[in-house]
């Protein structure tokens, strides 16, 4: 599709597509509860909120985690147009979008929603990935959600490819080239994170790789953080999360080191359900997610971080440098801070997290290159990574969902 033409789509849809939030108290709440330990929906689907004593080693934290343990399905359909690769997307409208709309999957369902039990509209195109329908699957990879937010939370992230599809669809859905979709990656907040999430699984190795460090030194790397490990979680009371305040409108820490919860009303004219209310998260301030990346070998390598977060039982690599609620004003966290505030970024975007749980949460996504590698002092969490390797760390989920998001969006011309 021509540029011209693909705004005027975008354009079009942000004025088909009406949404209106509005923050509820909790003391009105009709479809949720708020129990003493608990948020929850009265049907006990969707998902749930609950308060945590967390502890890691000598460090304790409280924090509320959402959970949600069934799977979504996070699916794309991919069609060949005279020879050429085309990507079935979709505008769709979410409570927390910063846009309104945001360019999403094919299918971004969770089990509920798809199931139906908001009693609304069907999801369109969901029989393709459920196997009812003649496809070539060339991806399917349970792939984790962020674990400083969900307790153990994974998605199905699927590719599939048709050579017959229905010429007529609906004016929201759009078949989008690889050069549309790096287009629209380098705008701010237009394709959402579970689009990007998707296209992360499917990222072509190179032909040439020589890695620095082996899979077996990657392995080690990661084995050795996790035998360390000593994480525990305690279910714990609201009343009871120190540092944490209780309005009648939010749920918030008082450091703002986490986040706040806020419940809102919604009213959205072109979804399964066109009003409904929710909790949803909000972030502080926009997070900051960053590669230091080398050429090595001849190779490209990224710098990897090992991380254990507070929803996940075994550790993580994730990017050089992954800060939730990040301020330029506070560096002093923040390994390798240099590099980061230097302009001359081989990326830098900003892309807001799914909108469906978090209410306009932005981060701020850098990649920047290091000549000399060698004269980076690595601390023992960080190790070099080729390209090839990391595609092989997302395939066994081993990397974040920031990290393996970043690095997609930087390759998102190597897509299948």
């Amino acid at each position: 599709m021509q540029t011209n033409k693909l705004i005027a789509w975008l354009n079009k849809q942000k004025k088909i597509n009406k949404l209106k939030i509005k923050k509820k108290r909790y003391q009105n709440l009709i479809q949720w509860k708020f129990d003493e330990n608990l948020i929850y929906h009265k049907t006990k689907n969707f998902f749930s909120i609950k308060p945590f004593l967390c502890t890691q080693g000598n460090v304790t934290w409280f924090q509320p985690l959402i959970i949600q343990k069934e799977q979504g399905i996070l699916g794309i359909i991919k069609k060949k147009i005279k020879n050429k690769s085309y990507y079935l997307l979709q505008t769709k409208i979410e409570p927390g979008n910063i846009n309104g709309v945001q360019i999403s999957p094919t299918v971004q369902a969770t089990k509920s929603n798809y199931l139906r039990k908001h009693g609304g509209k069907k999801t369109i195109f969901l029989d393709y990935f459920l196997k009812k329908k003649k496809v070539k699957i060339l991806s399917n990879l349970k792939l984790s959600e962020q674990g400083s937010r969900f307790l153990n939370k994974k998605n199905r992230n699927i590719l599939i490819e048709v050579k017959k599809f229905p010429n007529k669809l609906k004016e929201n859905f759009c078949w989008l080239s690889k050069e549309n979709i790096k287009y629209l990656i380098c705008k701010k907040n237009i394709i959402n994170m579970d689009t990007i999430s998707v296209f992360s699984s499917v990222i072509k190795k190179n032909q040439f790789d020589l890695p620095i460090n082996t899979k077996k030194d990657l392995n080690l790397k990661l084995n050795k953080y996790n035998r360390k490990l000593i994480q525990q979680r305690f279910p714990i009371k609201f009343k009871d999360l120190k540092n944490w305040k209780i309005r009648n409108f939010s749920i918030s820490d008082i450091k703002k080191n986490f986040f706040s919860i806020f419940f809102i009303d919604v009213k959205a004219n072109s979804r399964e359900v066109i009003n409904w209310e929710q909790p949803i998260i909000s972030d502080h301030y926009v997070s900051l997610n960053g590669f230091l990346t080398s050429q090595i070998n001849k190779t490209t390598h990224y710098l990897l971080k090992v991380i254990n977060e507070a929803g996940r039982n075994q550790c993580q690599f994730t990017s050089t440098i992954s800060e939730k609620n990040f301020t330029f004003k506070l560096p002093k966290k923040v390994d390798f801070k240099s590099f980061f505030y230097k302009k001359n970024y081989l990326l830098d975007i900003i892309n807001s997290d799914e909108g469906g749980r978090f209410l306009k949460n932005q981060t701020r996504n850098i990649i920047c290159e290091v000549k000399e590698y060698k004269k980076i002092n690595i601390k023992d969490k960080f190790i070099w990574a080729s390209h090839n390797q990391i595609v092989e760390l997302i395939n066994q989920n081993k990397i974040t969902i920031e990290a393996r998001n970043l690095f997609a969006s930087y390759n998102i011309d190597k897509i299948t």
